[in-house]
């Protein structure tokens, strides 16, 4: 009987001790951006098209424990494409954005059949308090528009326990073509 009191009382303080988060310390912001980052360069047709800014996905979190992401992997709805080419980078939080090799997270895999781009982390990201990523895409001129009608969305798999939640509680699409994307197309990228 003692035995069984001293695994309770051990039981209760591990319960009482435990770091606790509610549902309100993690978030996900996803923004629309249509942002052509060559400009007019002639070398577009070398690279298989555009290299466009499509948008940011932003992560929040209040907590302090370590929290690390793998993958990311947006579900295409939008007529069928064949292929596509993405990759995802990570913005530094103090500097504009650059697509560099510096700041490239991984390059995208498409899954024609299921029709998602697959990110898989190079390495484990772990998440800070604001973590930025941006997604560009090379886009063929043959793809644009139907890109421009479509919309990504993240798969609630995908992310860290933490952040789930998140997937049931907002919309994470990242819609191309939402008006907002015409106006940012011409402004300068954060």
């Amino acid at each position: 009987m003692k035995r069984f009191m001293q695994l309770l009382f051990l039981g209760t303080l591990s319960i009482v001790y435990l770091p606790t988060n509610s549902v309100e310390d993690f978030d996900i912001t996803i923004k629309s951006k249509w942002c052509d980052l060559d400009g007019n360069c002639t070398k577009s047709a070398d690279f298989g098209g555009k290299w466009i800014l499509v948008g940011s996905i932003t992560f929040k979190k209040r907590s302090k424990s370590p929290i690390f992401i793998e993958n990311i992997t947006l579900h295409w709805n939008g007529d069928t494409l064949d292929n596509l080419v993405g990759s995802l980078y990570k913005k530094s939080l103090d500097k504009d954005f650059l697509p560099i090799e510096a700041n490239l997270i991984c390059d995208g895999l498409w899954n024609k059949n299921k029709q998602r781009l697959i990110l898989n982390f190079d390495e484990k990201e772990n998440l800070g308090p604001t973590t930025i990523f941006y997604l560009v895409l090379t886009i063929p001129e043959s793809i644009e528009p139907v890109l421009k009608k479509g919309f990504f969305y993240i798969e609630e798999q995908c992310l860290p326990k933490a952040f789930k939640h998140c997937a049931h509680q907002e919309k994470l699409s990242l819609a191309i073509n939402d008006k907002t994307t015409k106006n940012t197309a011409a402004s300068t990228v954060n």
